[in-house]
Formats: structure tokens, C-alpha cells, sequence
């Protein structure tokens, strides 16, 4: 490590190449993590005696608040999500965090003198590991505050000149930052609104109207029973958060189950399992997310909720259709149409969860009861619609 930091005259003591990376255009393989990492690298390495940086930034995500990431020297930058909730824990209240964002300048407190004096038990905690100053400075991302907060355990605290020049750099390293968390925060808003893959399919440049391509897979089309009933019987307010309710138990499932929910529509679900591997398993995924969205939906408190499941699985067209200033990202195809006919009969044949001989037959050792052939709307040819047996016992036993 290097004795000093920079000199008066401006002569680094410590990397010119860290300088240089500071100065430079980012990386197509930097993220915010690393660049705190290579930041607080390069700190240490200009004598500073940094070996502590946690920054905060804003998140574009509908359940986060933000995102903290923490360096620390000998290890990894460690990235932790935070929800909205940690508004009103010790994670936040009392810290320098809230009180730079409280106060919108920077702050800092010498950590080398009686540490019971200091404001905040965070700071006395670094005070009783032996560091020695604490900065921590805020700074705009795309009109959010974020903020930068590092530690430095040298002998005697920083020197006024060297906050300069730190002051200096964490500028430069803002810059930097802005840029990372557009890219990442374009790419978080994809994956909420379109779906893990099919944001990796758009940002990776398909994009273009009438581009995609066939793929084979498992279908899964589900809606909720007694919507309108229901509607008519709640206010707005309570029927989103009844809705919102009854979504995180079928996404979460699907989502587990390495399904793609493609499609809210209305008050029904959309998802695709794409054959990328054995088709038994892909398939045996899939029905047990039914059968967890089920269970999600029975320990649920409120009204009782209830939805039909049509599995099915064929080759569909993925990819980019609409008009010119607006597209969707979806799948379209035969067997799409034919995995929501199969739901809609479980309405008509009292059964939650429906399935095509297709998708039933790579489902080998599970015990399944056929209803026979059956005509789905639409559809020239009746097609076998099987349930689990189970269910099936369950809906003889119910019936009068």
C-alpha cells in the first residue's frame, strides 16, 4: 500500500491506473457492485486506509426501496436488496444513512476519540473496531438521493486535503454509477414487466416487430372463479389487493417451477415452461406449481378463492407481435388457444385443474382419470381432458 495519498502538486502516490479507470467510459462487464469494489480497491492502494464502503441507490423495482452494497477489503462487494420496509427498522432509523438523507450534505465524524460521544451506534460500533473516520456524502441518481459512505482506519483520520480529493473521485465514480444503474435498472423493469426470459431475449437486441421463433413447450392457462361476482361485491381498493394476493400465489409457483408468466389477462395467468430439457420433468414442474398455487390460494385468509388450471404443451410462436408503437411479447400459436379451451372446461366439468392427453402422457407414475373426449371452442377435433386422480375423487365426493 502506498504511504501517501496525492500531493499538493497533484502527483499520485497511489494507481494512475485506478485514476485512469475512473476517467473512463464504463465497461460492458461493470456493475454498480464492481464498481465499488474496484473504487474501494483503489482507495486502499492510494494509502487512504479505506477498507469500508457501503453505498445505497435507489432501485427500480415495485418491491424494493433500494439497493445496498457493501465492500469490504479481503472479500467480494456484497449486494443486498432492501424493501420499503426497512423504512422502519434499525437498519435504517438512527444510522448516518438516514441522516444523510435527512440532511442532503455531506457528513462526517472522527472515530478515533472517545467513541461514546458519537451520534450513532453504527459509528461507535467502527469506532470499537479500530477505524479512524467516516464519510459518508450523498449525490442525484436520476433525481433519487443516493449516497456513499466509506471507512478508513489510518492513523490519525484523514487530512482535510485528502476528503478533497476523495470528494474528488467518489464524483468521477458517480458518474459511473448513473450509467451501471440505468443498464440495470432498464433491465430489472424488463424482467418485472416482460418475464426473465423474455427480457434477456429484448435486451440482447429482439426487439423488432414480427421477429422470434418456435418453441416447444408446456402451457399453463389459469383464471379465477366468481370474478364478477366478486367484483360487484368489493370496493376497488380491496379488489386490487384480493387480486394482487391471488397473483402471488400462482406466480410464485410458476416462477419457482422455472415457469414464464407471460400474460396478466384480466384475472387470468399466461405462462409458459419451454422444453429446454427432459419433457417429463419439464411437465412434472409444472404440474406441481399447480398443485402449490392451490395450497397458496387454501391458507390465504379472506375469501375463499378459486380458479381453474388448464395444463397443455405444443409448439408455439414466440415472440414480438403488435402495432408499431406498442408490442408485446408473448406466445401465440394453436396450442395456446387450446390450453385455454382446456380451462374453460373446468368450470363446466367442476374440476380445478384440467390437462391435454399431450401434456398427461409425459407424466408417468402419476395416477390421472380421464373425462374422455371433450370439444374444446374452437377447436375441429374433440380432445382427452384428464385430471389427477385425486381430484377426481375429491369431485365425486362433492357431488349431490
Amino acid at each position: 500500500m502506498a504511504s501517501g495519498f496525492i500531493d499538493r502538486a497533484g502527483e499520485a502516490a497511489g494507481s494512475a491506473e485506478f485514476l485512469e479507470w475512473l476517467a473512463s467510459d464504463l465497461a460492458a462487464s461493470e456493475n454498480p457492485a464492481s464498481l465499488i469494489e474496484r473504487f474501494g480497491h483503489g482507495l486502499a492502494d492510494m494509502g487512504t486506509g479505506v477498507t469500508r464502503i457501503s453505498a445505497w441507490l435507489p432501485t427500480s423495482h415495485p418491491e424494493l426501496w433500494g439497493t445496498q452494497i457493501v465492500w469490504v477489503a479481503g472479500s467480494a462487494a456484497e449486494v443486498v436488496p432492501r424493501s420499503h420496509d426497512i423504512l422502519q427498522t434499525d437498519t435504517y432509523l438512527n444510522t448516518p444513512g438516514e441522516a444523510v438523507y435527512a440532511q442532503g450534505a455531506p457528513l462526517r465524524w472522527r472515530l478515533d476519540g472517545d467513541a461514546q460521544t458519537l451520534p450513532y451506534p453504527m459509528l461507535r460500533k467502527f469506532a470499537e473496531e479500530g477505524y479512524t473516520d467516516y464519510y459518508i456524502r450523498p449525490f442525484l441518481l436520476h433525481n433519487e438521493q443516493a449516497w456513499i459512505a466509506l471507512v478508513s482506519s489510518k492513523p490519525g483520520g484523514l487530512t482535510g486535503f485528502e476528503l478533497e480529493k476523495i470528494e474528488e473521485l467518489c464524483r468521477k465514480l458517480g458518474w459511473k454509477i448513473r450509467v451501471a444503474v440505468s443498464h440495470e435498472s432498464l433491465a430489472s423493469l424488463l424482467r418485472v414487466y416482460l418475464g426473465q426470459n423474455a427480457a434477456q431475449r429484448v435486451l440482447g437486441g429482439q426487439f423488432r416487430r414480427g421477429t422470434g421463433s418456435t418453441i416447444d413447450a408446456a402451457i399453463w392457462f389459469c383464471d379465477l372463479r366468481g370474478f364478477s361476482q366478486l367484483s360487484d361485491a368489493s370496493p376497488p381498493t380491496e379488489m386490487v389487493k384480493i387480486l394482487d394476493e391471488y397473483f402471488e400465489a400462482v406466480a410464485g409457483p410458476i416462477e419457482d417451477a422455472g415457469g414464464e408468466i407471460l400474460k396478466f389477462i384480466g384475472d387470468a395467468v399466461m405462462a409458459v415452461f419451454p422444453f429446454d430439457e427432459d419433457k417429463a420433468s419439464v411437465c412434472r414442474r409444472a404440474l406441481s406449481a399447480a398443485e402449490k398455487a392451490f395450497v397458496a390460494l387454501a391458507a390465504r385468509p379472506g375469501p375463499k378463492l378459486q380458479i381453474g388450471i388448464g395444463l397443455h404443451c405444443g409448439e408455439v410462436y414466440y415472440g414480438n407481435i403488435g402495432g408499431r408503437s406498442r408490442l408485446d411479447f408473448t406466445v401465440i400459436g394453436a396450442a395456446v388457444n387450446e390450453a385455454c379451451r382446456i380451462e374453460s372446461l373446468c368450470k363446466d366439468l367442476v374440476c380445478p385443474l384440467l390437462m391435454s392427453a399431450q401434456f398427461a402422457q409425459h407424466l408417468k407414475g402419476i395416477a390421472l382419470t380421464s373425462f374422455g373426449q371433450q370439444q374444446l371452442k374452437g377447436v375441429a377435433q374433440p380432445r382427452e381432458v384428464l385430471t389427477l386422480t385425486s381430484l377426481a375423487a375429491e369431485r365425486s365426493h362433492a357431488a349431490p
